[in-house]
């Protein structure tokens, strides 16, 4: 056990005392808080000449009212007199005379409202839409003598909805933010991992010391070690994003728990997602030391670790689908294929529809695999630790299954 906990001693200590780790665990979410506060500055900034643009402002233009819906009054208003020659105000459009012409259908509701206008640039040619359904509500609104019709008419009312499951009420939709956290955190370990674990093992490899260390530690050893410590830096960087992001949850949810439905946290859910967020990162290391351990060099891992990631997150890509068809076929394989389960159920489990018996599955089926890969890694490794310069074939691995072949540092 002291062999064990000085080679996870030594790579954490040896990875989070370079600048370099730092560098990169503190850059990422420096640059989204940069970016983040320049956007809401540009949008803040740009929000009044973006509103303005689009709005509707008083313009001389020309109509025709084939619905019989406007009232010549409130065109007047905003510029607007009936046309007496619709070809000719088209001419006039188009030779710049006239800067708008409007052509009510006979039924707007189903019909679009035509119209031609002087180009005044992308973001400034809304306001002529703006103005044509601006003229059309208004004469409508004018028509009705009831003030509360009129309201209705101008702006849809909210509705306040509360749904019932069991005789309580049913949570809203922050109460998948929780849960739904374990699928982002996975997905950041993954990525942060990812070339770390692969580059821990093969380095030994690559830069052909293996033998000397094996003198002091078993290959099992050397391995455990190795995962032990890159979850511990893992662990960390996910940290640095963490911390920030739960401080900005803390200030931001309550702002918005009201209108959502109220941020609502599931016991069950939270213990379900934090097994299946484990075992995942489980699994995770697995694959990847199973690639560092598989082939001669940092350089041949490239292909293997890319498809390794897109084993891990490609449920991400069929989530919405997943999410809303729980019970059809696709989503039982990918709630059911190991690589696949960790992202799949966890989406599951956030959105409620994941049993009981489907969650106590995928989480033993994840720790089995996670089991399954790290012994096959540690495995890979202890035969192919003195192979250098080419990969692991299958053909050499059922080759050392058909014979038995002595352990490197036992």
């Amino acid at each position: 056990m002291s062999r064990l906990g000085t080679v996870v001693r030594f790579e954490f200590v040896r990875a989070v005392k370079k600048p370099a780790f730092w560098i990169g665990t503190l850059a990422l979410p420096l640059v989204v808080v940069v970016v983040s506060l320049l956007v809401g500055v540009g949008q803040a900034a740009g929000a009044d000449s973006v509103s303005s643009s689009s709005s509707a402002a008083k313009t001389p233009f020309h109509y025709v009212d084939r619905s019989g819906l406007v009232d010549r009054s409130v065109a007047a208003r905003w510029g607007g007199s009936p046309s007496t020659d619709p070809e000719a105000d088209r001419a006039a459009v188009r030779a710049g005379r006239l800067d708008l012409f409007v052509v009510y259908p006979r039924t707007p509701s189903s019909t679009p409202i035509h119209i031609e206008a002087a180009d005044r640039g992308l973001f400034e040619n809304g306001g002529y839409s703006t103005l044509a359904e601006r003229v059309l509500e208004q004469s409508v609104a004018a028509s009705v003598d009831d003030p509360e019709s009129v309201s209705i008419l101008r702006s849809p009312p909210d509705t306040d909805l509360r749904t019932w499951s069991d005789g309580h009420v049913a949570p809203g939709w922050l109460s998948i933010v929780p849960p739904f956290l374990y699928v982002a955190a996975f997905f950041g370990i993954v990525v942060l991992l990812a070339t770390r674990m692969v580059t821990v093992v093969v380095e030994e490899k690559e830069n052909r010391i293996s033998e000397m260390i094996l003198t002091t530690v078993t290959a099992g050893e050397l391995i455990r070690g190795k995962v032990v410590a890159m979850l511990l830096v893992g662990f960390v960087q996910v940290g640095v994003f963490v911390v920030p992001g739960l401080a900005v949850a803390l200030v931001g949810l309550p702002l918005v728990a009201a209108r959502l439905g109220g941020l609502t946290v599931d016991p069950w859910r939270m213990v379900v997602g934090a097994l299946l967020l484990v075992g995942g990162v489980l699994l995770a290391s697995g694959l990847f030391v199973a690639v560092g351990a598989a082939v001669p060099s940092i350089k041949d891992a490239s292909t293997l670790q890319s498809a390794a990631i897109f084993a891990l997150i490609i449920p991400l890509y069929a989530a919405f689908f997943v999410m809303t068809t729980p019970g059809s076929p696709i989503a039982a394989f990918f709630t059911y294929f190991p690589t696949f389960t960790p992202i799949t159920a966890m989406v599951r489990n956030a959105v409620g529809t994941l049993t009981l018996t489907e969650s106590v599955a995928c989480i033993v089926e994840v720790f089995a695999t996670a089991a399954l890969l790290l012994w096959f890694a540690e495995y890979l490794f202890r035969h192919s630790i003195a192979q250098y310069g080419s990969k692991v074939t299958l053909r050499q691995i059922a080759a050392w299954r058909r014979r038995r072949t002595p352990r490197t540092g036992r």
